[in-house]
Protein backbone atom coordinates (compact mmCIF):
# COMPACT_ATOMS: atom_id res chain seq x y z
CA UNK A 1 0.00 0.00 0.00
CA UNK A 2 1.26 3.30 -0.42
CA UNK A 3 1.43 6.21 2.36
CA UNK A 4 -1.54 7.83 0.79
CA UNK A 5 -3.39 4.94 1.45
CA UNK A 6 -1.63 3.75 4.53
CA UNK A 7 -0.11 6.41 6.19
CA UNK A 8 3.03 4.88 8.35
CA UNK A 9 2.47 6.29 11.04
CA UNK A 10 -0.96 4.66 11.43
CA UNK A 11 0.22 1.66 10.05
CA UNK A 12 2.82 1.28 12.74
CA UNK A 13 -0.27 1.91 15.46
CA UNK A 14 -1.99 -0.93 13.54
CA UNK A 15 1.25 -3.11 13.98
CA UNK A 16 1.85 -2.54 17.64
CA UNK A 17 -2.10 -3.34 18.38
CA UNK A 18 -2.60 -0.28 19.03
CA UNK A 19 -6.52 1.18 18.93
CA UNK A 20 -7.21 3.84 21.81
CA UNK A 21 -5.72 7.20 22.64
CA UNK A 22 -4.58 6.25 25.71
CA UNK A 23 -2.38 3.64 24.42
CA UNK A 24 -0.16 6.12 22.24
CA UNK A 25 2.66 5.61 24.63
CA UNK A 26 5.34 7.55 22.59
CA UNK A 27 8.24 6.24 24.62
CA UNK A 28 7.46 2.72 24.07
CA UNK A 29 6.59 3.51 19.91
CA UNK A 30 9.86 4.32 20.12
CA UNK A 31 11.34 1.64 21.43
CA UNK A 32 9.22 -0.66 19.31
CA UNK A 33 10.96 1.08 16.27
CA UNK A 34 14.25 1.09 17.47
CA UNK A 35 15.02 4.48 19.41
CA UNK A 36 15.48 5.27 23.24
CA UNK A 37 14.05 8.43 24.51
CA UNK A 38 15.98 10.48 27.02
CA UNK A 39 15.15 14.17 29.21
CA UNK A 40 17.65 16.47 29.71
CA UNK A 41 18.05 20.48 29.39
CA UNK A 42 18.74 21.54 25.82
CA UNK A 43 20.28 24.91 24.95
CA UNK A 44 18.38 25.14 21.39
CA UNK A 45 15.22 23.30 20.12
CA UNK A 46 12.54 21.14 21.24
CA UNK A 47 14.23 17.78 20.55
CA UNK A 48 16.69 16.00 18.63
CA UNK A 49 17.50 12.96 17.55
CA UNK A 50 20.69 11.27 16.49
CA UNK A 51 21.10 7.16 14.63
CA UNK A 52 23.06 5.03 13.80
CA UNK A 53 22.42 1.64 11.81
CA UNK A 54 18.91 1.10 13.10
CA UNK A 55 19.63 2.58 16.46
CA UNK A 56 18.66 5.89 17.64
CA UNK A 57 18.91 8.67 20.75
CA UNK A 58 15.70 10.73 21.00
CA UNK A 59 16.95 13.71 23.44
CA UNK A 60 13.78 15.98 24.95
CA UNK A 61 14.20 18.73 26.45
CA UNK A 62 13.06 17.97 29.92
CA UNK A 63 11.62 21.35 30.71
CA UNK A 64 8.37 21.38 27.96
CA UNK A 65 5.48 20.66 28.92
CA UNK A 66 4.39 17.01 28.40
CA UNK A 67 2.11 18.02 25.64
CA UNK A 68 4.98 19.56 24.17
CA UNK A 69 7.22 16.77 24.55
CA UNK A 70 5.11 14.07 23.43
CA UNK A 71 5.07 16.30 20.45
CA UNK A 72 8.55 16.10 19.89
CA UNK A 73 9.13 12.51 20.18
CA UNK A 74 6.62 11.76 17.29
CA UNK A 75 8.17 14.55 15.49
CA UNK A 76 11.55 13.19 15.89
CA UNK A 77 10.01 9.65 14.89
CA UNK A 78 9.19 11.21 11.68
CA UNK A 79 12.37 11.87 10.75
CA UNK A 80 13.50 8.16 12.08
CA UNK A 81 10.86 6.86 9.05
CA UNK A 82 11.33 9.16 6.84
CA UNK A 83 14.81 10.73 7.08
CA UNK A 84 17.18 7.86 8.36
CA UNK A 85 20.47 8.50 7.26
CA UNK A 86 20.26 11.99 6.04
CA UNK A 87 21.79 14.77 8.01
CA UNK A 88 19.48 17.37 8.71
CA UNK A 89 20.54 20.59 10.84
CA UNK A 90 17.06 22.40 11.42
CA UNK A 91 16.86 25.96 13.73
CA UNK A 92 14.55 28.55 13.25
CA UNK A 93 12.53 29.02 9.67
CA UNK A 94 14.58 31.96 8.78
CA UNK A 95 18.22 29.67 8.23
CA UNK A 96 16.94 26.70 7.75
CA UNK A 97 19.21 24.81 5.18
CA UNK A 98 17.52 23.87 1.88
CA UNK A 99 14.86 21.39 1.97
CA UNK A 100 14.87 21.34 5.49
CA UNK A 101 11.83 22.85 6.08
CA UNK A 102 9.93 20.15 4.22
CA UNK A 103 11.69 17.37 6.04
CA UNK A 104 10.26 19.16 8.94
CA UNK A 105 6.99 19.24 7.26
CA UNK A 106 6.94 15.13 6.51
CA UNK A 107 7.50 15.42 10.12
CA UNK A 108 4.97 17.25 11.38
CA UNK A 109 2.49 15.13 9.08
CA UNK A 110 4.08 11.76 11.21
CA UNK A 111 3.51 13.16 14.07
CA UNK A 112 0.01 14.19 13.77
CA UNK A 113 -0.67 10.61 12.04
CA UNK A 114 1.29 8.91 15.06
CA UNK A 115 -0.87 11.24 17.70
CA UNK A 116 -4.14 11.56 16.20
CA UNK A 117 -4.50 9.02 13.83
CA UNK A 118 -7.58 9.46 11.66
CA UNK A 119 -8.80 5.36 12.52
CA UNK A 120 -9.34 7.06 15.87
CA UNK A 121 -10.41 10.20 14.75
CA UNK A 122 -12.79 9.95 12.12
CA UNK A 123 -15.21 8.41 15.03
CA UNK A 124 -15.21 11.05 17.20
CA UNK A 125 -15.89 13.99 15.01
CA UNK A 126 -18.67 12.60 12.78
CA UNK A 127 -21.63 14.38 12.94
CA UNK A 128 -20.23 16.80 15.76
CA UNK A 129 -20.52 20.63 14.71
CA UNK A 130 -16.16 21.86 13.75
CA UNK A 131 -16.06 24.10 16.75
CA UNK A 132 -13.38 25.14 19.81
CA UNK A 133 -14.97 22.89 21.69
CA UNK A 134 -14.35 20.00 19.64
CA UNK A 135 -10.79 21.24 19.28
CA UNK A 136 -10.35 21.30 23.31
CA UNK A 137 -11.92 17.93 23.58
CA UNK A 138 -9.83 16.10 20.70
CA UNK A 139 -6.69 17.75 22.61
CA UNK A 140 -7.95 16.24 25.87
CA UNK A 141 -8.31 13.01 24.30
CA UNK A 142 -5.12 12.66 22.30
CA UNK A 143 -2.96 14.72 24.80
CA UNK A 144 -2.09 16.94 22.87
CA UNK A 145 -2.21 21.19 22.10
CA UNK A 146 -5.07 23.27 20.81
CA UNK A 147 -2.67 24.06 17.92
CA UNK A 148 -1.93 20.71 16.71
CA UNK A 149 -5.63 19.45 17.24
CA UNK A 150 -6.98 22.18 15.10
CA UNK A 151 -4.76 21.52 12.41
CA UNK A 152 -5.16 18.00 12.33
CA UNK A 153 -8.74 18.23 12.36
CA UNK A 154 -8.51 20.31 9.27
CA UNK A 155 -7.05 16.99 7.93
CA UNK A 156 -10.17 14.81 9.12
CA UNK A 157 -13.00 16.86 9.84
CA UNK A 158 -15.52 17.06 7.22
CA UNK A 159 -16.58 20.89 7.67
CA UNK A 160 -15.72 23.30 5.64
CA UNK A 161 -12.85 26.05 7.29
CA UNK A 162 -9.98 27.75 7.83
CA UNK A 163 -7.52 28.36 10.26
CA UNK A 164 -6.19 31.81 10.52
CA UNK A 165 -3.12 31.68 12.97
CA UNK A 166 -1.50 35.30 14.02
CA UNK A 167 1.59 34.91 15.64
CA UNK A 168 3.03 37.17 18.45
CA UNK A 169 5.18 38.57 15.73
CA UNK A 170 2.76 39.73 13.76
CA UNK A 171 3.28 37.06 10.76
CA UNK A 172 0.47 35.50 9.45
CA UNK A 173 -0.83 32.41 8.00
CA UNK A 174 -3.55 29.71 7.64
CA UNK A 175 -4.45 26.45 6.98
CA UNK A 176 -7.69 25.59 5.01
CA UNK A 177 -9.72 22.31 5.20
CA UNK A 178 -10.03 19.92 2.87
CA UNK A 179 -13.32 20.99 1.80
CA UNK A 180 -12.66 24.17 1.48
CA UNK A 181 -13.62 25.31 -1.85
CA UNK A 182 -9.95 25.35 -3.84
CA UNK A 183 -10.50 28.30 -5.11
CA UNK A 184 -11.22 30.48 -2.65
CA UNK A 185 -8.29 32.11 -0.51
CA UNK A 186 -7.85 33.73 2.70
CA UNK A 187 -7.33 37.44 2.52
CA UNK A 188 -4.37 38.55 4.13
CA UNK A 189 -5.33 41.65 5.81
CA UNK A 190 -7.56 41.15 9.03
CA UNK A 191 -11.05 41.08 9.25
CA UNK A 192 -13.56 43.32 10.19
CA UNK A 193 -14.63 40.00 12.87
CA UNK A 194 -11.03 40.17 13.68
CA UNK A 195 -10.67 43.96 15.01
CA UNK A 196 -14.12 43.26 16.57
CA UNK A 197 -12.57 40.52 18.27
CA UNK A 198 -9.64 42.51 19.47
CA UNK A 199 -11.89 45.68 20.30
CA UNK A 200 -14.28 43.27 22.47
CA UNK A 201 -11.19 41.44 24.03
CA UNK A 202 -12.65 38.18 24.02
CA UNK A 203 -10.79 35.87 26.27
CA UNK A 204 -11.86 32.80 24.81
CA UNK A 205 -13.61 31.05 22.38
CA UNK A 206 -16.64 30.16 23.90
CA UNK A 207 -18.43 33.20 21.77
CA UNK A 208 -18.96 32.38 17.61
CA UNK A 209 -20.06 35.46 15.69
CA UNK A 210 -22.24 35.17 12.30
CA UNK A 211 -20.59 37.04 9.89
CA UNK A 212 -20.59 37.32 5.53
CA UNK A 213 -18.26 34.77 4.25
CA UNK A 214 -16.19 37.28 2.37
CA UNK A 215 -14.96 38.83 4.84
CA UNK A 216 -12.54 35.94 4.97
CA UNK A 217 -12.29 35.09 1.97
CA UNK A 218 -11.85 35.93 -1.98
CA UNK A 219 -13.29 33.60 -4.41
CA UNK A 220 -16.25 32.82 -6.73
CA UNK A 221 -19.54 32.55 -5.14
CA UNK A 222 -18.01 33.89 -1.16
CA UNK A 223 -20.25 37.08 -1.13
CA UNK A 224 -23.59 34.68 -0.87
CA UNK A 225 -21.90 32.57 1.93
CA UNK A 226 -22.59 33.22 5.52
CA UNK A 227 -19.88 31.37 8.20
CA UNK A 228 -19.28 31.42 11.91
CA UNK A 229 -16.29 32.93 13.43
CA UNK A 230 -14.36 32.35 16.55
CA UNK A 231 -11.14 32.96 18.53
CA UNK A 232 -8.56 31.42 20.84
CA UNK A 233 -6.03 33.37 22.61
CA UNK A 234 -3.31 31.34 23.35
CA UNK A 235 -1.12 32.02 26.52
CA UNK A 236 2.18 32.92 23.85
CA UNK A 237 0.38 35.50 22.45
CA UNK A 238 -0.78 33.70 19.13
CA UNK A 239 -4.21 34.22 18.17
CA UNK A 240 -6.25 31.52 16.20
CA UNK A 241 -8.65 32.17 14.33
CA UNK A 242 -11.76 29.48 13.26
CA UNK A 243 -14.56 30.43 10.68
CA UNK A 244 -16.14 27.59 9.65
CA UNK A 245 -18.86 28.11 6.43
CA UNK A 246 -22.17 27.55 6.92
Amino acid sequence: MTDAVDPPAERLLHDLGITEPGEIDVEVIAHAVGAVVRYRRLGSGDARIVGLGNRAIITVDCRASRVRQRFSVAHELGHWHHHRGQQLICHGAADRQDGAAGCEREADGYAAGLLMPRFMLEPLVAGVPMSFDLVYQIAATFGVSTMAAALRLADVHPAVFALVVEEADGRRWFRRSASLNPRWFVRSAASDMSATADRCRLPRANVAFAAPAQQWFLGQGVKDAEAMYAIDRMACGRALHLVVVT
